[in-house]
């Protein structure tokens, strides 16, 4: 038994060696290292090296703010890209539904008044931002609404009917008054 467990505890080093072997591979060693190294070809090695790097990625994460509505602006967002944040995007419900617009900044040079700061080139990116910034803002929202419902006081109609409920229950609770002469024989 204490081969087995000391084999194991060797084992382990030498996966970790090979795994972090392969990582070097895979993300930072030329392309024909890794096509030479795995038996495939320049092609492959490169289709493996784009999975591999897609499959890490982070995905990015969208922090919603809602502001009383705008016209279509209906709040702003932040974007977490692997520990790169963007703020200020602009939340936009639009007749397609909720996405999110390109943060900008006045500039008085250009024709419409504004300069954007930061723009996304790839159409999956903005996709997959417009389903979290929708996503985002109805959670927002929900918990905007359950805060409000919580510090809401009653109103005087369910206010008169609570205590319409607890005075029943007490007068239930009450014994019932004696009548008659024999009631009043005892004062």
């Amino acid at each position: 038994m204490a081969k087995t467990q000391e084999a194991a505890g060797r084992g382990a080093p030498a996966v970790d060696m090979a795994q972090e072997d392969f990582r070097r591979l895979l993300f930072e060693a030329p392309i024909a290292e890794l096509a030479e190294n795995q038996g495939i070809s320049i092609d492959e090695a490169v289709r493996l090296r784009v999975e591999q790097a897609v499959a890490e990625a982070t995905t990015p994460q969208v922090t919603v703010r809602p502001i009383e509505p705008q016209g279509k602006l209906i709040g702003f967002a932040s974007v977490n890209i692997g520990g790169v944040v963007v703020d200020d995007f602009k939340v936009v419900d639009g007749k397609n539904g909720v996405f999110l617009g390109a943060p900008s900044k006045p500039d008085p040079t250009s024709r419409t008044g504004y300069r954007t700061t930061a723009r996304v080139t790839n159409r999956d990116l903005q996709a997959q931002l417009d389903r979290a910034a929708a996503q985002g803002y109805n959670q927002a929202v929900e918990k905007l609404l359950a805060r409000a419902e919580a510090v809401r006081p009653a109103s005087i109609r369910e206010q008169m009917a609570q205590a319409a409920k607890e005075a029943g229950k007490e007068n239930a609770a009450r014994s019932a008054p004696a009548k008659g002469k024999e009631a009043r024989d005892d004062r």
